[in-house]
């Protein structure tokens, strides 16, 4: 899996260069790439290797392995068909965000951000979903992740953080202020079950200049939360 995890950071590498970044031999790597290849998770152009699609066939069962993901699917591509944004659905595993589906317009068209993590102190369907936790897995989340700097805005201190959850927990959202990547802002609202547990996290994102009224932004977003939660309700899946 470290093998794995490793091209696909590096995005195409040759034998020496994994092996440089993971500090296995080159003898007990080459074995194992010659496995994680003949079982397809890996193909090999010229001396380089690289993920292949059998990895995209599993995680995309991964998407569909809960039924009510696509009920969010489908309320996220209206609400970014009003709004005009980039519309993400998200869900917590194992103390980072991601994202599951991401909408601009159309629902055949995806945005860049399907499947990518995001750290829960940095973003705004983060720090949603921690308000929905308890203070004390919100500390254990912190002690495995930490609280990484990404920009100027990142919130790196536990009292400040915990400072900020609770105003969300007092105004219902979530704002991300470019604390995850400069030039993008967010907000976020979370989606419960019905037997009040986080279901996932909706947020609509674009440039700072053209979300300039957070209220706004989550009162739109607030109505497709009621939707998708009354439709999971009556779904009883």
């Amino acid at each position: 899996m470290e093998i794995i995890e490793a091209v696909g950071e590096l995005d195409s590498a040759s034998l020496t260069e994994i092996s440089d970044y993971t500090d296995i031999p080159t003898s007990t790597l080459h074995t194992h790439l010659q496995t994680l290849k003949q079982n397809e998770y890996l193909q090999k152009k010229n001396s380089e290797y690289r993920l292949g699609m059998k990895m995209f066939h599993l995680g995309e069962k991964a998407r569909r392995r809960d039924e009510r993901y696509q009920i969010a699917k489908e309320e996220a591509w209206q609400l970014s068909n009003r709004v005009g944004e980039e519309v993400s659905f998200a869900v917590e595993e194992n103390g980072r965000m991601i994202i599951i589906y991401d909408e601009i317009t159309a629902p055949s068209e995806e945005g860049f951000q399907v499947g990518r993590y995001f750290n829960m102190h940095s973003s705004a369907c983060g720090k949603a979903a921690l308000a929905e936790f308890s203070d004390e897995r919100i500390r254990d989340i912190i002690d495995k992740r930490g609280l990484k700097k990404h920009t100027g805005n990142t919130i790196a201190s536990r009292s400040r953080l915990f400072h900020e959850i609770q105003q969300i927990r007092e105004q219902g959202y979530a704002v991300n202020k470019q604390e995850e990547l400069e030039g993008l802002r967010a907000v976020a609202v979370a989606i419960n079950k019905p037997n009040g547990d986080l279901f996932g996290t909706l947020d609509i994102s674009g440039p700072p200049y053209r979300l300039p009224d957070d209220e706004i932004i989550a009162d739109r977003l607030q109505e497709a939360v009621d939707n998708i939660e009354q439709s999971i309700k009556n779904s009883r899946i």
